[in-house]
């Protein structure tokens, strides 16, 4: 069943572009499995979103987080082979499959121009006993972000999907829990001039992970001594026009502990960053943000 839900749920993005206005499928019975496309959302997970469903008549339920009710939250991205990803990188459209131009609808209405493109994806069984009727599921999280949809909630008795999966039986928590986003740094980005290249040197305390986020747009070396815990990185242009916004440098840094024990990715500090245009010079006024996103 999960397996079934991926292609409509990425098209969300192309059709109502910041999250669903219906659950998939747009109706259900008391204590049914449904799937919500929230959109491009960085900042939720299990364990820090409150989900209130609001029936039709009477008072809300709210699932609290990592709640068993909400099944899992999971980033769906679109196949890097798609008319979607090649046309906005070709900035093509082909015959009847208009890439370029719903790309394009999707970094200039809802990504700011970062390709990195992803549908944030909740699974959530309703309520049992939920009268029939209009009943809205809103998703909250503990850094002020919300986003909500719609399901017709009606007559019968539901049941919780197990997400049987062939050779595996029924999925767990833990399988879910494996789908969903890490703990992880993001770095980005800005400045006056967008350079040709970017180096940096970082220093942690554990084992780092890097991904790039777009092998098609940007190549990114790293490497990492596993004494010292020094990690440095190279990003550098597929070609020499491939680069067009700040965004496309964007990377990521996950990882575990000096141990390789299940914990948090490790404190990360940056002890250098430099920037050079496309003849090896050094350029000034490139600036480097770190969020960290811890899960």
């Amino acid at each position: 069943m999960l397996i079934k839900y991926l292609p409509f749920i990425f098209m969300l993005i192309i059709t109502s572009g910041c999250s669903g206005v219906q659950t998939f499928p747009n109706m259900a019975r008391a204590g049914d499995t449904v799937s919500v496309g929230m959109g491009w959302q960085k900042k939720f997970s299990r364990n820090n979103t409150v989900v209130t469903i609001t029936p039709s008549i009477g008072e809300p339920i709210v699932y609290q987080p990592n709640d068993p009710a909400l099944r899992a939250i999971i980033n769906l991205y679109p196949d890097p082979v798609s008319w979607i990803a090649v046309g906005t990188d070709t900035q093509a459209d082909f015959i009847s499959s208009y890439g370029n131009t719903y790309g394009s609808l999707i970094n200039s209405t809802f990504t700011d121009d970062d390709h990195d493109w992803w549908q944030t994806t909740a699974f959530v069984d309703l309520p049992v006993g939920l009268p029939p009727g209009s009943t809205m599921i809103e998703f909250t999280n503990a850094v002020g972000d919300s986003t909500s949809s719609m399901v017709e909630v009606i007559e019968g008795v539901g049941l919780a999907d197990d997400f049987n999966a062939q050779f595996n039986g029924p999925l767990d928590v833990g399988q879910l829990n494996a789908l969903a986003r890490s703990s992880h740094y993001e770095v980005s980005f800005s400045g006056d001039e967008i350079p040709y290249a970017i180096e940096l040197q970082f220093s942690s305390a554990g084992n780092l992970h890097v991904v790039n986020t777009r092998g098609s747009i940007k190549n990114l070396i790293w490497s990492e001594d596993t004494v010292t815990y020094e990690l440095k990185i190279m990003l550098l242009p597929v070609k020499a026009d491939a680069i067009t916004n700040f965004h496309d440098f964007k990377f990521y840094i996950a990882g575990f502990g000096a141990e390789k024990v299940f914990q948090d990715v490790q404190p990360l500090a940056l002890q250098s960053m430099q920037a050079f245009n496309i003849n090896g010079e050094p350029i000034t006024g490139v600036n480097v943000v770190i969020d960290s996103n811890v899960q």
